[in-house]
């Protein structure tokens, strides 16, 4: 019989079991399921002996399913050292804050060694170091540390002028937006130096250029050959790399100049560039230029798609507020399986029209159905761009002035994705207008909406026979609904009720029919 711990417990059992295994951590756990084996990683500042080892083994099998058939163990001798541990810090913050991180070199990473503990600093610029305080990244970065060296890691930022005069982190730059970055590369071949030695193979996609440097690849599409007015030469350069297409200028170095005259439309480079605006138009400088074979089995991999995100930042959930007459939750029937099985968030916006690709969003409401009970709501109005008509007007209620302090939808959107995750939509008449809407704003933020959904409009059609019409104020009226039509979370809450109370029509008229 195995004995269920933590993570946490084992360690601290494998740490009393000898002197030497003081410091010791479990930095990783790996298990092969088809060949039932589980192996235990562990790394210590001290060097274990045969005899620990095997004591450390029966303390693993105390802890580990009988479904493993193969339990194995690995002690790592490893000791904190200043270099190491700055390169860690380096390559942890550039690699998953990229973003915060753009000004972050390597000399600006400290840290000293005292016992046991490790104390570091990191100096970046102001927003920068404030954007990594606000998300935690210190406290992720200390975890990961742990799983590296045999200390305990306690970190902090120091505050450097930032190297431009930009603001990473300004009123209308949201954390959705330095999250934005992605790694799609490319591998290019047969890598020929013209004038950069060090550049390497990998290019990430034209699609995913953003303003500043990167390395690009991709097939000459067009070159040409130009004099400045001092008559030096210089090239016109247009590539593709079948994820998009750039052209810039490339100045020819006197070493390079025999080399890049030989190039023709149908060869393939990689290049270091400069991406920005030059005289209000987006402009590419070719900086260094290697020539290269553009990889004939190259498959362009999907845009990356950010998971909802950890915690609410600017919209939060409060409890119901369940506004009806009749309570559907008084009756003394069972609720269907299906219905208290489940989760779902039933969901309405209001919009600046109905051109579900150029309108706006004027406010999101929803509710959250859980054990067959409303119990959360999540309601916002939204900052739009354009003027809200009169027509609009009359019809939500919702005017300039009421938006005019409300968040942007690219702030409201994570918080939305955090809400529904796990959970199967349900609105009225959704998959025509507002499911469109959510999917637009979701997909610009780099959220990939994937929940299943359910339409109240097409399951009144089909359990509702009775009624001629199927707009949610008859189906409301139907089932003794009172609501304010035409503002979200009251639409989201009377959908609710009337998706319960047709849920149990089904269920009902599935049971009968067995």
């Amino acid at each position: 019989m195995y004995t269920v711990k933590t993570r946490e417990e084992f360690e601290g059992d494998v740490k009393n079991l000898d002197e030497s295994l003081k410091n010791a951590r479990l930095s990783n756990v790996t298990v092969v399921r088809n060949e039932r084996k589980i192996r235990y990683e562990f790394i210590c500042d001290k060097t274990v002996t045969p005899e620990v080892k095997e004591m450390i083994l029966k303390e693993a099998e105390k802890i580990t399913p009988p479904a493993f058939s193969l339990i194995e163990v690995s002690v790592k001798k490893i000791k904190s050292n200043d270099e190491l541990i700055n390169n860690e810090i380096y390559k942890f913050l550039t690699t998953n804050y990229p973003s915060a991180s753009i000004f972050l070199k390597q000399g600006d990473v400290r840290s000293e060694v005292f016992g046991d503990v490790v104390r570091y600093i990191v100096r970046l610029p102001k927003d920068s170091s404030e954007y990594l305080k606000s998300v935690g990244a210190l406290g992720k970065l200390n975890e990961y540390l742990g799983t590296k060296f045999c200390s305990d890691f306690a970190g902090e930022t120091e505050e450097k002028e930032s190297e431009e005069n930009i603001s990473l982190l300004s009123d209308e730059v949201y954390e959705s937006e330095l999250n934005k970055v992605t790694h799609r590369t490319i591998k290019v071949e047969q890598v020929e130096i013209v004038d950069d030695l060090t550049m390497g193979d990998l290019a990430v996609y034209i699609e995913d250029v953003a303003d500043g440097d990167a390395v690009i690849c991709g097939t000459i599409t067009d070159i040409s050959e130009r004099e400045t007015k001092n008559g030096k030469p210089f090239f016109i350069i247009n590539i593709d790399d079948t994820t998009g297409r750039t052209g810039g200028v490339y100045f020819s170095k006197k070493n390079t100049l025999p080399r890049i005259k030989r190039l023709s439309v149908g060869d393939a480079i990689i290049a270091r560039v400069t991406v920005g605006e030059y005289n209000g138009r987006r402009s590419t400088t070719y900086n260094k230029i290697n020539v290269c074979k553009f990889p004939e089995n190259f498959v362009k991999k999907d845009k990356y798609k950010k998971s909802a995100p950890k915690n609410y930042k600017n919209v939060f959930p409060t409890e119901a507020n369940v506004i009806k007459v009749k309570s559907v939750f008084e009756q003394e029937e069972p609720l269907p399986k299906e219905l208290t099985e489940k989760e779902y968030v039933v969901f309405d916006i209001e919009t600046t029209g109905l051109n579900d690709a150029k309108d706006e969003i004027t406010e999101i409401g929803a509710v959250k159905i859980i054990g067959g009970k409303i119990t959360e709501q999540f309601t916002s109005l939204i900052k739009v761009n354009a003027h809200i008509s009169d027509e609009i007007v009359k019809i939500t209620g919702i005017t300039d002035e009421m938006v005019k302090n409300s968040p942007r939808i690219s702030a409201v959107i994570p918080d939305f994705m955090k809400f529904i995750e796990g959970a199967v939509l349900v609105g009225h008449n959704v998959i025509n207008f507002d499911y469109k809407f959510i999917k637009r704003f979701a997909g610009e933020e780099d959220f990939e909406v994937k929940n299943k959904v359910i339409d109240t409009y097409e399951m009144a059609r089909k359990y509702l026979l009775v009624l001629k019409k199927f707009d949610l104020q008859t189906i409301a009226d139907y089932f003794g609904i009172v609501f304010h039509h035409h503002r979200a979370l009251a639409d989201a809450y009377a959908t609710a009720e009337a998706f319960i109370e047709i849920m149990k029509i089904k269920d009902k008229e599935e049971k009968a029919a067995i």
